[in-house]
C-alpha cells in the first residue's frame, strides 16, 4: 500500500516534470548515452543466468569434486540461494507483466508533452507497457536475494538498484512512478517467493 501510494503522488507531482526534463536535447545530449549503457544491467536474463548457474554448478557439479567436499555446507546453500533467486524473478516477474497489461499506460517517450496519464488497457505492445518497470522489479529483487547472501554489500546492492531505476526515467522508457511501484513488485514479489520456498527444504531463510 505504502509503494502504490509514493507511485500515485509521484505520478501527481514529478512524472510529467521529469519526462519533459530529461526529453530536452540538452538531457539527451549529455544523460541519455550513459544512461542507456548503465540501464542494461537491470536486463532480467543476466539474473536469470547468476540464479540457474548458481544452481547448476552447486547441486550437480560442485558435489562431485573431491577437493570441494569441505565447502559442502557453503554449495548447499549457493544451491538453495540459486533455486530461491530463480523463483523471486519468475514470481516478481509474472506479476509484473500482469500489471503492465492489465494498466496498459503509455511510456513517456511516446507522449509530446510526457503526459503520465493515458491509457491503453490490456495491449500487449510495450509502447503501452511503462507502468510498472520490469528493470526495477529485477533489480530490486536481485537487491533482496544478493544481500540475504551477501549482507555486508546491502547498501551497494540497494545503490545499485537505484541507480539502474533512475536511467529508466532518464531514457525515457519510464516514469518516477513506474519506478518506485516497480521496485516494490521486486521487493513484495521476492518476500512471496522466500515465504513459498520456507515450504520446502530450499528456504535460505
Amino acid at each position: 500500500m505504502g509503494g502504490l501510494i509514493l507511485a500515485a503522488a509521484a505520478a501527481f507531482l514529478f512524472d510529467q516534470k521529469l519526462a519533459v526534463l530529461f526529453g530536452t536535447p540538452w538531457a539527451h545530449q549529455f544523460w541519455r548515452p550513459l544512461a542507456r549503457e548503465v540501464t542494461n544491467i537491470g536486463l532480467s536474463e543476466h539474473y536469470f543466468i547468476i540464479a540457474i548457474g548458481s544452481w547448476i554448478i552447486c547441486a550437480f557439479i560442485a558435489p562431485r569434486i573431491e577437493r570441494l567436499k569441505k565447502y559442502s555446507a557453503k554449495i548447499d546453500y549457493l544451491r538453495r540461494w540459486g533455486l530461491n533467486l530463480l523463483v523471486a524473478l519468475l514470481v516478481s516477474g509474472a506479476l509484473t507483466h500482469i500489471i503492465k497489461f492489465c494498466v496498459g499506460r503509455q511510456r513517456p517517450h511516446k507522449s509530446p508533452t510526457g503526459d503520465p496519464f493515458v491509457f491503453d488497457h490490456f495491449t500487449t505492445h510495450w509502447h503501452w507497457h511503462s507502468f510498472s518497470s520490469g528493470h526495477s522489479q529485477v533489480m530490486f529483487t536481485a537487491a533482496v536475494l544478493f544481500t540475504l547472501a551477501f549482507p555486508k554489500g546491502k547498501w551497494l546492492w540497494l545503490t545499485i538498484a537505484v541507480l539502474a531505476c533512475a536511467t529508466r526515467i532518464m531514457i525515457q522508457d519510464h516514469f518516477l512512478s513506474d519506478t518506485i511501484f516497480g521496485a516494490c513488485v521486486g521487493y513484495m514479489g521476492s518476500l512471496l517467493a522466500l515465504k513459498w520456498m520456507r515450504k520446502s527444504k530450499n528456504a535460505i531463510v
